[in-house]
């Protein structure tokens, strides 16, 4: 490829790769869009988290509200009569949402006695409510169990990281009082979610300003963990994390109803009287569907508490997703608009081109599950496709457009050439006239007056002289029929009658060679102007005297089929390479032996060509190095009476040894 296309090809390849990171950082509401579907689909389809066994949810669902005050206690749930606890328990979640916040103070009483190791509520309260001071002290009594989500600052005094951590506004009161001190039993419960408010991520560490004074709060997550036991799992690079997800909703944790842990016959059964929650952690929050209390994710609306198992138990496995950093992902950009461009200039043709580029487009995809699988990594897609399939479109452009501004050039060329030849064509055949007039009166006058070696001399001029003028006549004869111009003098002819003509002319030129013709017996009858198709044959045959051996053989044929009648001459010399068949009919067209012939100017199968397709005809080869060639053109045939002629004769022989 020239320099100056190498240039070109390496500039848009820039410009694409800078355009491609310009709005990778700039990130429009389009884009940041598409972006997120691509990752969500990665996400769909790659690896998932197991579920961890030791975590457990106990959801608020619509069996543990639905339960009235006209509810018979003591004759539908009898064995809770003799649990004053357990029968507290459902009178309270009986007296209809919201519950007494007392029953908070059960349930983590009730789980912590029987062993959990962290009790979660993934609740707000917002507001004072009754239960308040029974749950405090649950709260201080199995402090070093329990974690309850709360916030209680307003988004103004919170030192946010660089992404929105949700779209809800914080209440300004609690069921905690506010305290500039870090309080060991509150969790953060914020996750950070996309302008389409799909979660994503979880916030692990957040700080807050309250009169000069930081105290900085863990999540609901990055606390439960901490109280687990597990402090060291808690990242503390950044404030948010990408949450790789276990699977679908309500399939990896399934949702236990939160009151059967206060009926004892569930209790024995369902959690084998506690032993099911020994050192598990407990999750309790709303189960989302009974009052579309779900958030959307990737895998689709799933409950808040859910999705807090979800963080819990990548922390758990310590399993995070990472991203590239901003400079790391312009690297990508620039990096898959260098291969585009290699792509252009290792490849020459267009198709194979666009081929490789879809090839490429479709292995992207799964390029970014493996780095998602094995990798723990999102690598971008959007803009290294974008700069990918922006550098090699504009590449195919930009050769297009450079390919009609070469082809212009090169017709006006070629035309300036033509007008030029054609009038020196026509300002040499004056002299040449002139010189070939003088050789004949020469000829003529002292034919009796030179002895052997001047005669052959005058004779050789005259040659020389006429083969000036044939080529001067193939030159002017190919512009005329390139441009049509060329009148063709039609008329009904005898093929097999022009061919033995053109033959008889190269019997004195034969020597030892053969010269056999294959022709019908009957007349071949076609429409044609007989010294154009002469000319044809002659040129035909005067290639193979060329390219025959001395004691070689030629063949002329002509048969028909039908409407079409085929002429062919064939040899047996060094035969013509299968890449320059179509090379060899164009002006100028030689090959390689045939530019070791001086007499050889390239015309005259362009001719040929030219001359066959102005009767409608077809020319051709067939031809392989050391097989000797066969070069065919057909015309179409009529029968005497002028009808299409659809027989096939066997043809008759005749032959000349020189």
């Amino acid at each position: 490829m020239p320099p100056r296309r190498t240039l070109v090809v390496l500039l848009l390849a820039t410009l694409c790769a800078a355009a491609a990171t310009l709005l990778d950082f700039t990130s429009p509401s389009f884009y940041g869009q598409t972006e997120s579907r691509v990752r969500d689909a990665i996400a769909r389809s790659g690896r998932t988290t197991p579920a961890n066994p030791d975590l457990l949810f106990l959801a608020i669902d619509s069996n543990s509200i639905t339960l009235d005050e006209t509810l018979d206690l003591q004759g539908l749930f009898s064995s809770s009569s003799s649990d004053p606890g357990s029968r507290r328990a459902l009178e309270i979640m009986s007296k209809g949402w919201p519950w007494n916040r007392e029953i908070y103070a059960m349930i983590l009483e009730r789980l912590v006695r029987a062993g959990a190791k962290v009790v979660a509520f993934d609740c707000l309260f917002s507001t004072p409510a009754p239960g308040d001071d029974a749950f405090r002290v649950a709260l201080e009594q199995f402090e070093p169990q329990a974690v309850i989500g709360s916030n209680f600052v307003s988004p103004d005094n919170v030192e946010r990281s660089s992404r929105i951590p949700s779209s809800y506004e914080p209440p300004a009161e609690t069921l905690i009082p506010k305290t500039p001190t870090q309080d060991e039993r509150v969790g953060f419960t914020n996750f950070f979610a996309d302008e389409n408010k799909v979660v994503r991520g979880a916030q692990y560490r957040v700080a807050f300003r309250e009169r000069d004074s930081i105290a900085t709060y863990l999540s609901l997550s990055a606390r439960v963990v901490s109280k687990a036991g597990h402090p060291e799992l808690i990242p503390n690079d950044l404030a948010e994390h990408l949450i790789r997800f276990t699977g679908p909703p309500r399939e990896a944790f399934r949702p236990r109803p939160l009151f059967e842990i206060f009926v004892p016959e569930y209790w024995e059964h369902n959690y084998r009287s506690g032993e099911l929650v020994r050192d598990k952690i407990v999750v309790i929050g709303a189960e989302g569907k009974w009052q579309k209390d779900e958030l959307l994710t990737p895998f689709g609306p799933m409950p808040g508490a859910e999705v807090h198992l979800n963080v819990l138990n990548g922390l758990l496995h310590r399993e995070s997703i990472r991203e590239l950093s901003p400079f790391a992902r312009a690297i990508v950009t620039i990096l898959t608009a260098i291969l585009g461009s290699a792509l252009w200039l290792s490849i020459r043709s267009p198709w194979l081109r666009l081929l490789a580029l879809g090839g490429i487009d479709a292995a992207t995809p799964f390029f970014a599950l493996w780095f998602y699988n094995h990798q723990n990594l999102y690598l971008p897609c959007l803009a290294p496709l974008l700069a990918l399939n922006s550098t090699v479109f504009f590449c195919l452009a930009s050769d297009f457009t450079c390919e009609r501004i070469e082809k212009a050039s090169l017709q006006s060329t070629l035309q300036t050439r033509d007008d030029l030849t054609h009038m020196i064509i026509h300002d040499l055949r004056a002299p040449l006239n002139l010189v070939t007039g003088y050789v004949d009166i020469l000829e003529q006058m002292a034919s009796d007056k030179l002895n052997p070696d001047e005669a052959e001399c005058v004779t050789g001029a005259k040659r020389g002289a006429d083969d000036m003028g044939d080529m001067i006549t193939t030159l002017l004869d190919v512009g005329r029929l390139e441009a049509g111009e060329m009148p063709l003098r039609l008329q009904d002819h005898d093929l097999a009658e022009i061919a033995r003509e053109a033959a008889d002319r190269f019997t004195l030129a034969l020597r030892d060679r053969t010269l056999r013709c294959e022709m019908p017996p009957e007349p071949v009858a076609v429409s044609c102007d007989a010294d154009v198709i002469r000319r044809i044959l002659e040129n035909l045959i005067g290639n193979a005297l060329k390219f025959t051996k001395s004691d070689g053989t030629i063949r002329i044929n002509v048969e028909r089929t039908g409407t079409d009648v085929t002429i062919s001459v064939s040899d047996n010399g060094e035969g013509i390479p299968r890449d320059q068949h179509e090379y060899i009919f164009e002006k100028f067209g030689q090959t390689n032996s045939g530019r070791q012939h001086r007499h050889s100017t390239g015309l005259g199968l362009a001719f040929c060509r030219l001359a066959v397709e102005a009767h409608q005809g077809k020319i051709g080869v067939q031809s392989e190095p050391g097989k000797g060639s066969t070069f065919w053109f057909t015309l179409r045939t009529r029968d005497q009476s002028g009808v299409n002629y659809t027989g096939k004769t066997r043809p008759a022989h005749f032959e000349r040894i020189g």
